[in-house]
């Protein structure tokens, strides 16, 4: 009876301490990012462009090569991250020491909505500063060229659901969806038909291996269990006129995290139920107001639309959750012992294109990542030294698998 008694005790004292925390403020910073395992944050307005490795505790500057005008994240391909700011593109393998892509072929009336990756491929869609007509361009070496294009059609976001479709989400028609890497698109909305225009405005998109989500500007987010023939109601804090659902994150298959004007929610059981916690937010100076959400091995973090970064360990959301839950699937490595070639294969991944491999010396050091596609990775280590070294497999930026691997 001691024992339970303490225990309960120990559970409200923990949730009654359990909140939201401010871990840096930029003048207008409005993004957040999981990379490399660090977390960024982007101010939208300035360079400011920061990184953390301690879950977001410490701050640095992470702004080598970024713009005066700042960047935007777009898309992790393999080692490779991507961001933009108007019709400029960048990419990293740090997330620092950023270089400029060749986007001659995205013309100066035209800005970056948003970025994905499908099938290897990375994709930017473009809008006009005036008028409508969306287009896609495709990243081929070092340059974007030209895929497709729209006459009418406003694109806000883009993301790679169901493994091998590219969907967009667009300001009159709800949602499109690619099934040859946005060449052609079809629209896949059920039978939902908005009338307002703020609910026909798709702000945020996300799946799960069984379930698509997206987010509108009015407020409502909704989920489909069938490729989106048909579409059911998750969230809705609409007021009536414009309260945005504003990014959708997937932590895992069951747990799923969302950022809203009217703060965080989250579901523990894949998009079944979805609560709220704010504890810890404050109105009074916009930190309630999230607009991009992410998670690094043990934080949460979000930010908002006053430039503050904020922070929530993930066990206090999810129960029991810590940096080694999500270390649940089978990999195997072989040959091992290796010498001048490793293939490192994992099982039952839920995102097969947003996958690498980590490989770390015995002092901790990361000192090789690797593209996996399909589940599996070559490891070239010609030029690794003999010795006992662990691997880390990456799926959709969370570790799924953990490993360990000999050179001689």
């Amino acid at each position: 009876m001691k024992k339970l008694l303490l225990s309960i005790l120990s559970v409200i004292s923990f949730s009654a301490f359990s909140q939201w925390s401010t871990t840096t403020i930029f003048s207008s910073g409005e993004d957040c990012f999981s990379a490399f395992g660090k977390g960024l944050a982007s101010d939208a307005s300035s360079s400011a462009l920061n990184a953390t490795s301690d879950d977001g505790a410490t701050w640095g500057a992470s702004n080598t090569g970024v713009p005066a005008s700042g960047l935007s994240f777009g898309t992790l391909n393999g080692s490779t991250l991507y961001a933009f700011r108007g019709t400029a593109i960048y990419q990293s393998t740090t997330g620092n020491n950023w270089t400029a892509l060749t986007t001659s072929a995205i013309p100066g009336s035209d800005v970056i909505k948003s970025m994905a990756t499908v099938n290897g491929s990375v994709i930017a869609v473009t809008n006009p500063i005036s008028g409508s007509g969306s287009k896609f361009y495709q990243l081929g070496g070092s340059a974007f060229s030209l895929k497709s294009s729209m006459t009418t059609t406003l694109v806000t976001v883009i993301e790679s659901m169901n493994s091998g479709q590219l969907w967009a989400g667009t300001t009159t028609t709800l949602n499109l969806q690619s099934l040859d890497g946005g060449m052609t698109w079809t629209a896949i909305n059920g039978t939902l038909a908005p009338v307002n225009w703020w609910d026909k405005y798709t702000l945020c998109m996300g799946s799960t291996s069984t379930t698509q989500f997206f987010g509108n500007y009015g407020g409502r987010m909704y989920k489909s269990t069938n490729g989106g023939a048909t579409w059911t109601g998750a969230i809705n804090i609409s007021t009536g006129t414009t309260i945005s659902i504003s990014d959708i994150f997937i932590l895992s298959n069951s747990n799923i995290l969302v950022a809203c004007d009217s703060g965080f929610y989250y579901s523990n059981d894949g998009g079944t139920t979805f609560n709220k916690n704010n504890l810890g937010l404050n109105y009074s100076n916009g930190e309630n107001y999230l607009k991009k959400i992410t998670a690094t091995a043990n934080y949460i973090l979000a930010s908002t639309g006053n430039g503050t970064i904020v922070r929530r360990p993930i066990n206090q959301i999810f129960s029991g959750i810590k940096e080694n839950i999500l270390v649940n699937l089978e990999s195997k490595v072989y040959p091992n012992p290796a010498n001048g070639f490793a293939v490192i294969e994992a099982s039952d991944l839920m995102f097969n294109d947003k996958c690498e491999v980590k490989l770390n010396d015995v002092l901790g050091r990361e000192v090789g990542v690797f593209e996996m596609k399909e589940g599996k990775s070559n490891l070239n280590l010609e030029n690794f030294s003999k010795g006992l070294y662990t691997y880390s497999v990456y799926n959709n930026k969370m570790v799924v698998s953990k490993g360990k691997l000999v050179v001689n």
